[in-house]
Protein backbone atom coordinates (compact mmCIF):
# COMPACT_ATOMS: atom_id res chain seq x y z
CA UNK A 1 0.00 0.00 0.00
CA UNK A 2 3.16 2.51 0.17
CA UNK A 3 2.97 2.08 -3.40
CA UNK A 4 -0.37 4.37 -3.69
CA UNK A 5 -0.84 5.97 0.01
CA UNK A 6 -3.79 7.97 -0.56
CA UNK A 7 -5.00 4.49 -1.05
CA UNK A 8 -3.35 2.74 1.30
CA UNK A 9 -3.50 4.72 4.82
CA UNK A 10 -7.59 4.28 4.74
CA UNK A 11 -7.67 0.77 3.37
CA UNK A 12 -5.03 0.08 6.92
CA UNK A 13 -6.90 2.68 9.14
CA UNK A 14 -10.25 0.28 7.94
CA UNK A 15 -7.84 -2.64 8.38
CA UNK A 16 -7.22 -2.35 11.72
CA UNK A 17 -10.82 -1.22 12.70
CA UNK A 18 -11.92 -4.73 11.92
CA UNK A 19 -10.31 -6.18 15.17
CA UNK A 20 -11.89 -3.25 17.55
CA UNK A 21 -15.47 -4.31 16.08
CA UNK A 22 -17.76 -6.11 18.79
CA UNK A 23 -19.43 -8.50 16.66
CA UNK A 24 -17.12 -10.86 15.63
CA UNK A 25 -14.37 -11.57 18.26
CA UNK A 26 -10.71 -11.10 17.10
CA UNK A 27 -9.53 -14.44 17.50
CA UNK A 28 -12.05 -15.65 15.46
CA UNK A 29 -11.29 -13.44 12.37
CA UNK A 30 -7.76 -14.00 13.15
CA UNK A 31 -8.71 -17.75 11.86
CA UNK A 32 -10.39 -16.42 9.31
CA UNK A 33 -7.80 -14.57 8.15
CA UNK A 34 -4.75 -16.90 8.12
CA UNK A 35 -7.28 -19.93 6.81
CA UNK A 36 -7.61 -17.52 3.65
CA UNK A 37 -4.05 -16.75 3.54
CA UNK A 38 -3.43 -20.37 3.59
CA UNK A 39 -6.03 -20.34 0.41
CA UNK A 40 -4.23 -17.91 -1.35
CA UNK A 41 -0.98 -19.20 -0.57
CA UNK A 42 0.21 -15.99 0.91
CA UNK A 43 3.22 -17.27 2.81
CA UNK A 44 3.62 -13.44 4.03
CA UNK A 45 -0.05 -13.15 5.72
CA UNK A 46 0.56 -16.60 7.09
CA UNK A 47 3.74 -15.45 9.13
CA UNK A 48 1.76 -12.35 10.44
CA UNK A 49 0.10 -12.60 13.91
CA UNK A 50 -2.60 -9.70 14.13
CA UNK A 51 -4.31 -11.64 17.27
CA UNK A 52 -2.30 -14.32 19.05
CA UNK A 53 -3.44 -17.93 17.76
CA UNK A 54 -2.11 -20.88 19.81
CA UNK A 55 0.36 -22.89 17.48
CA UNK A 56 -1.77 -26.11 17.88
CA UNK A 57 -4.65 -24.47 16.47
CA UNK A 58 -2.40 -22.74 13.99
CA UNK A 59 -0.83 -26.20 12.62
CA UNK A 60 -4.53 -27.67 12.70
CA UNK A 61 -6.38 -24.69 10.39
CA UNK A 62 -5.63 -26.31 6.71
CA UNK A 63 -7.94 -29.59 8.86
CA UNK A 64 -10.17 -27.24 10.49
CA UNK A 65 -12.94 -29.89 9.30
CA UNK A 66 -11.96 -32.70 11.12
CA UNK A 67 -10.21 -31.53 14.21
CA UNK A 68 -11.56 -31.07 17.69
CA UNK A 69 -9.69 -28.02 18.72
CA UNK A 70 -12.27 -25.47 16.75
CA UNK A 71 -15.99 -24.18 18.09
CA UNK A 72 -18.95 -24.66 16.05
CA UNK A 73 -18.94 -21.16 15.74
CA UNK A 74 -15.57 -20.75 14.61
CA UNK A 75 -16.14 -23.61 11.75
CA UNK A 76 -19.70 -21.86 10.77
CA UNK A 77 -17.19 -18.73 10.12
CA UNK A 78 -14.13 -20.84 8.14
CA UNK A 79 -16.25 -22.92 5.95
CA UNK A 80 -17.72 -19.61 5.20
CA UNK A 81 -14.48 -18.00 4.61
CA UNK A 82 -13.03 -21.00 2.56
CA UNK A 83 -16.23 -20.39 0.04
CA UNK A 84 -15.48 -16.45 0.09
CA UNK A 85 -12.10 -17.23 -1.26
CA UNK A 86 -13.01 -19.17 -3.72
CA UNK A 87 -16.20 -17.87 -4.82
CA UNK A 88 -18.39 -15.66 -2.84
CA UNK A 89 -21.13 -16.05 -4.94
CA UNK A 90 -21.63 -19.71 -4.05
CA UNK A 91 -22.28 -18.69 -0.22
CA UNK A 92 -25.06 -20.85 0.75
CA UNK A 93 -28.13 -19.53 2.72
CA UNK A 94 -27.16 -22.26 5.03
CA UNK A 95 -24.09 -21.08 5.34
CA UNK A 96 -24.30 -18.01 6.01
CA UNK A 97 -27.23 -18.57 8.34
CA UNK A 98 -24.73 -21.27 10.32
CA UNK A 99 -22.55 -18.11 11.14
CA UNK A 100 -25.83 -15.94 11.85
CA UNK A 101 -26.66 -18.42 14.79
CA UNK A 102 -23.49 -17.47 16.73
CA UNK A 103 -23.21 -13.69 15.88
CA UNK A 104 -26.52 -12.66 14.36
CA UNK A 105 -27.02 -10.52 11.58
CA UNK A 106 -24.65 -7.95 12.35
CA UNK A 107 -21.96 -10.38 12.94
CA UNK A 108 -22.85 -12.05 9.29
CA UNK A 109 -22.14 -8.51 7.73
CA UNK A 110 -18.77 -7.85 10.15
CA UNK A 111 -17.34 -11.30 8.77
CA UNK A 112 -18.44 -10.30 4.77
CA UNK A 113 -16.59 -7.32 5.44
CA UNK A 114 -13.54 -8.38 7.07
CA UNK A 115 -13.27 -11.26 4.51
CA UNK A 116 -13.23 -8.78 1.83
CA UNK A 117 -11.04 -6.54 3.68
CA UNK A 118 -8.57 -9.60 3.86
CA UNK A 119 -9.36 -10.76 0.42
CA UNK A 120 -8.22 -7.31 -1.01
CA UNK A 121 -5.11 -7.00 1.12
CA UNK A 122 -3.69 -10.36 0.46
CA UNK A 123 -4.48 -10.66 -3.26
CA UNK A 124 -2.60 -7.01 -3.62
CA UNK A 125 -0.19 -8.41 -1.75
CA UNK A 126 0.89 -11.31 -3.62
CA UNK A 127 0.58 -9.02 -7.24
CA UNK A 128 2.97 -6.47 -5.38
CA UNK A 129 4.66 -9.16 -3.61
CA UNK A 130 4.23 -7.94 -0.33
CA UNK A 131 2.10 -8.88 2.92
CA UNK A 132 0.28 -6.68 5.29
CA UNK A 133 3.12 -5.77 7.39
CA UNK A 134 5.10 -4.69 4.42
CA UNK A 135 2.33 -2.39 2.77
Amino acid sequence: MARLPQLGEPFLAMFESLWEQPHVPGPVLELCRLRMAQLHRSEGDQAQAVVPVDAVRRAALRDWHRSPLFTEAERACLEFTEIYAMDALAITDAQAEAVKTHYGDVGLVALVQSLGVFDGLQRLGLIWRTSKQEA
